[in-house]
Protein backbone atom coordinates (compact mmCIF):
# COMPACT_ATOMS: atom_id res chain seq x y z
CA UNK A 1 0.00 0.00 0.00
CA UNK A 2 0.95 3.20 -1.44
CA UNK A 3 1.61 6.75 1.16
CA UNK A 4 -1.08 8.48 -1.30
CA UNK A 5 -3.42 5.41 -0.87
CA UNK A 6 -3.09 4.88 2.75
CA UNK A 7 -3.87 8.76 3.35
CA UNK A 8 -6.38 8.79 1.02
CA UNK A 9 -8.64 5.81 2.63
CA UNK A 10 -7.39 6.98 6.41
CA UNK A 11 -10.87 8.30 7.29
CA UNK A 12 -12.47 4.62 6.06
CA UNK A 13 -9.95 3.29 7.92
CA UNK A 14 -10.84 5.06 11.35
CA UNK A 15 -14.94 4.47 10.74
CA UNK A 16 -14.01 0.60 10.51
CA UNK A 17 -15.62 0.61 6.75
CA UNK A 18 -13.01 -1.21 4.74
CA UNK A 19 -12.70 -4.59 3.82
CA UNK A 20 -10.36 -6.49 5.87
CA UNK A 21 -8.15 -7.15 4.08
CA UNK A 22 -7.69 -3.46 3.24
CA UNK A 23 -7.85 -2.68 6.79
CA UNK A 24 -4.76 -5.16 7.12
CA UNK A 25 -2.49 -3.71 4.42
CA UNK A 26 -3.29 -0.35 5.84
CA UNK A 27 -2.18 -1.46 9.51
CA UNK A 28 0.51 -2.56 8.08
CA UNK A 29 1.59 0.32 5.82
CA UNK A 30 1.16 2.49 9.03
CA UNK A 31 3.01 0.23 11.17
CA UNK A 32 6.02 1.42 8.99
CA UNK A 33 5.72 4.39 7.99
CA UNK A 34 6.01 7.08 10.59
CA UNK A 35 4.77 9.76 8.03
CA UNK A 36 1.32 7.99 7.91
CA UNK A 37 1.22 7.28 11.00
CA UNK A 38 1.51 11.36 12.10
CA UNK A 39 -0.93 11.94 9.39
CA UNK A 40 -3.29 8.98 11.69
CA UNK A 41 -2.94 10.38 14.97
CA UNK A 42 -3.37 14.30 13.61
CA UNK A 43 -7.00 12.45 12.06
CA UNK A 44 -7.49 10.71 15.52
CA UNK A 45 -6.77 14.10 17.26
CA UNK A 46 -9.23 16.52 15.16
CA UNK A 47 -11.87 13.18 15.74
CA UNK A 48 -11.76 12.85 19.01
CA UNK A 49 -11.39 17.36 19.77
CA UNK A 50 -14.41 17.82 17.10
CA UNK A 51 -16.39 14.35 17.70
CA UNK A 52 -16.02 13.55 21.49
CA UNK A 53 -18.55 15.24 24.17
CA UNK A 54 -16.46 17.07 26.87
CA UNK A 55 -16.06 15.49 30.04
CA UNK A 56 -19.39 16.36 32.22
CA UNK A 57 -21.67 17.25 29.33
CA UNK A 58 -24.01 15.30 27.59
CA UNK A 59 -24.03 17.52 24.29
CA UNK A 60 -21.43 17.37 21.49
CA UNK A 61 -19.69 20.29 20.55
CA UNK A 62 -20.50 22.97 18.46
CA UNK A 63 -18.90 22.89 15.15
CA UNK A 64 -16.01 24.95 14.62
CA UNK A 65 -15.67 27.03 11.89
CA UNK A 66 -12.55 27.09 9.83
Amino acid sequence: MSCRDTIHLICWYLEGRLSPPVATEIKRHLDSCSDCHMVLDAAMSTLDRYFTPAKGSDEEPAPQAA
